[in-house]
């Protein structure tokens, strides 16, 4: 799993990389700011991957197989129906996004639609494939997703299609990997049903209440959507204000500071089971979590020196071109990005101690971020300002009230 995830990041930052290079900056700014919009909306998939693993896991493990089959049917159908809600709606409303965004095609506002109709079912099946313990599998579906949207975007750009071409190989690979997910997964069902004991606990025939389902997925929804929306609605509402040239040198800084944002991802991997297990051996957990910060502030202090030492030579190597413009921009978002990736880590922590006074000061300044850009934002690094103090206000409360409960 360490290496699925760790390739399907990779392509996700070779996708970005070469676009970079490939598309001029007005074309990538309406690329990335379409990417953001596609990440954002689609973070209640990421909540039902999270809930489908425990839930499946569970069930398997009472040889509930006719309950896995029932939780499946239920999801998969609210997720399908969602999915193609959210694709009429995105039509419907393509001339508005598409104006707000300053995009003139509205072909890509529909195709955004198609993504993330297949973007709202795959977690499904990729979620019970985890619970399934079918790791195998599952690894291969995140590399092939990545993979495929790496190749097909390299191959429709050089064709000419542009922002098309990098889009839809973006729906392309999430319709090849969900059809092949839905097919392992009916394959994996019916062998585990098979090698399971009959006569151990199994139920038939009955109708199952979710509502613990849907409980345990509102502050794992909520966590995601919030810091989802803080570190890419800056992008969104930058691609609204300002012109498609400075949004392009924007998105361009904002790709370094992303880098930076997942370096410490696998500190969190690894923290968060951890953490579950020895809460709930009673046990102290603070010393975790300071050893994670530890390892991952020192990623982000690395990734920052390195930001504001040869600026210049990390723009060239990722663009082949050297931009003025964004050197500034870089600076602060390394800056800012290192500030939310430790805050992810606090975040993931609240969570695994099954805490949920952290989502009072996380919604509220979420607000205050969306609110404040829509209110000040005369020149970009004005809005980056605004992120930092945000960044940093989130930070330490987080912190604090980790200590806080350490202390008690």
């Amino acid at each position: 799993m360490f290496v699925g995830v760790g390739l399907f990041n990779l392509f996700n930052l070779l996708y970005h990389f070469f676009m970079l290079r490939m598309l001029p900056p007005i074309d990538y700014g309406h690329l990335n700011a379409l990417v953001a919009l596609f990440m954002v909306i689609s973070v209640p998939a990421s909540t039902v991957q999270t809930m489908v693993t425990k839930f499946v896991s569970s069930f398997q493990a009472q040889n509930h197989f006719d309950r896995v089959k029932g939780l499946l049917r239920h999801l998969l159908l609210s997720m399908l129906i969602i999915g193609f809600s959210l694709f009429v709606l995105i039509s419907l409303a393509s001339s508005l996004i598409s104006s707000f965004l300053q995009i003139s095609s509205e072909g890509l506002i529909l195709l955004l639609g198609v993504s993330l109709f297949f973007a709202m079912v795959i977690p499904v099946a990729w979620g019970a494939l985890q619970g399934l313990q079918k790791f195998g599998a599952l690894t291969v579906n995140l590399t092939l997703n990545g993979g495929l949207k790496l190749v097909l975007s390299i191959t429709f750009v050089l064709m000419g299609w542009r922002v098309l071409g990098a889009l839809g190989a973006l729906a392309i690979s999430y319709f090849i990997t969900t059809v092949l997910s839905l097919l392992i997964l009916e394959g994996s069902l019916n062998q585990e049903k098979k090698k399971a004991n009959p006569g151990l606990n199994s139920v038939k025939g009955a109708r199952y209440d979710f509502s613990e389902l849907y409980y345990y997925s509102i502050p794992v929804g909520l966590t995601l959507l919030c810091f989802m929306i803080l570190t890419n609605i800056d992008l969104v509402l930058v691609k609204h204000f300002f012109t498609a040239q400075e949004a392009g040198y924007y998105s361009i800084a904002q790709m370094v500071g992303k880098i930076i944002l997942f370096l410490p991802q696998p500190v969190v991997m690894v923290m968060f089971p951890k953490v579950s297990l020895i809460d709930s051996q009673k046990k102290e957990t603070f010393p975790v979590l300071i050893r994670s910060l530890i390892m991952a502030s020192s990623l982000c202090t690395l990734g920052v020196i390195l930001c504001h030492l040869f600026p210049t030579i990390i723009i060239q190597m990722l663009t082949g071109t050297i931009y003025p413009e964004c050197i500034p921009l870089v600076k602060l978002f390394s800056i800012n990005m290192s500030f939310f990736s430790l805050t992810f880590i606090l975040l993931y922590y609240h969570l695994a101690k099954q805490r949920k006074e952290f989502l009072y000061p996380l919604f509220f300044l979420t607000l205050i971020q969306v609110g404040c850009i829509g209110l000040l934002h005369q020149t970009m690094l004005q809005v980056l300002s605004i992120v930092s103090v945000v960044s940093i206000l989130l930070l330490g409360m987080n912190f604090y009230l980790a200590h806080r409960h350490s202390r008690k």
